[in-house]
């Protein structure tokens, strides 16, 4: 299963995450810089399994609690055999 890791101590908002998304799957340009586009991506179109690692997330950040609720079901809706989200403080 790949692991990829996302470090939040250098990812100080939503604009920053979705870069960081896009250049480690490698998406193409056109990968809109959303939520809709992100569901889109990980239900459809990366390499699976794979496993999505949030270090030092803000837990208290609103700005980011949409991401959370994503990521968890994107992982019911795939199942923990395909993908696995940790989100670690």
């Amino acid at each position: 299963m790949q692991k990829i890791i996302f470090d939040f101590a250098r990812l100080p908002n939503m604009e920053a995450f979705y870069l960081s998304f896009a250049k480690q799957f490698d998406l193409p340009n056109y990968f809109g810089n959303n939520l809709d586009a992100l569901w889109d991506v990980l239900t459809g179109e990366i390499a699976l399994p794979v496993q999505v690692v949030f270090k030092h997330f803000p837990q208290h950040s609103p700005v980011f609690q949409p991401l959370i609720v994503l990521m968890q079901e994107t992982q019911i809706e795939l199942g923990d055999a395909l993908f696995q989200f940790i989100c670690e403080e």
